[in-house]
């Protein structure tokens, strides 16, 4: 059987197996995000069961050729501060954007470094919307279809602060006249959010509500149900 030691990672999510056992969408450095079974691991007995928790960078064992591989061993690498309150929410919505929008067994070692620093950085509480947009940024580089930011689209003049763009997906910025236009996005906010440097409330609402617009396309109709824990 296919036998891996000591990968790095994190579970994103996790439902039950028969009457003791958890199955858990694991997100590795490697290997991508991937189906481990935990044998008894919601028994009292288990010798693992209580470290198989969001957020935790896991070292993980595992055999199997099937989709489905068996976890024989897992210890906590990490000493990440638990997730509370609203960091909690928004490290659910992180993980649920990487099991919406990666292929399952495609090794992301660009995003991976870049999720755990999210989640280190969300477990001090501060900041959390700048945070986000960056993570949202570097996801979007590594499925191909990274962001546009520094010029506009039509003649690739750079990005002006007092200028409004209307962000148009897969081609970049574009000037519009009317700033009360429902996309509208100021230059302001575009330079601030290629410099992961968001100043104000409403810059961070504008990003906020950009970021929202171009994920939602690549959901394609899916609801990310996390949304629902936080404005």
């Amino acid at each position: 059987m296919n036998r891996v030691e000591h990968q790095v990672g994190f579970i994103l999510k996790s439902q039950a197996f028969k009457e003791n056992s958890l199955i858990h969408q694991v997100f590795t450095r490697d290997y991508g995000v991937i189906s481990i079974l935990s044998k008894g691991s919601k028994t009292k007995s288990s010798k693992h069961g209580s470290l198989l928790q969001p957020f935790k960078a896991l070292s993980l064992s595992w055999v199997g050729k099937s989709d489905l591989k068996t976890l024989t061993s897992t210890d906590d690498s990490s000493n990440i501060t638990q997730l509370k309150g609203r960091s909690l929410y928004c490290g659910f919505y992180v993980n649920e954007l990487i099991l919406s929008l990666l292929h399952k067994h495609d090794a992301h070692p660009g995003l991976f470094d870049a999720f755990k620093e999210i989640i280190v950085r969300l477990s001090t509480g501060e900041h959390l919307e700048v945070h986000l947009r960056e993570f949202e940024k570097i996801l979007f580089d590594e499925i191909g279809y990274g962001l546009i930011l520094e010029y506009e689209m039509d003649n690739k003049l750079p990005i002006t602060r007092n200028q409004y763009y209307i962000y148009y997906p897969g081609q970049g910025p574009k000037v519009v006249n009317d700033q009360r236009h429902p996309d509208a996005i100021s230059g302001g906010t575009l330079i601030n959010l290629n410099n992961n440097n968001l100043q104000n409330k409403t810059e961070l609402k504008q990003a906020k509500r950009l970021m929202r617009r171009l994920i939602d396309i690549q959901l394609d109709g899916k609801i990310l149900k996390s949304r629902d824990l936080f404005v």
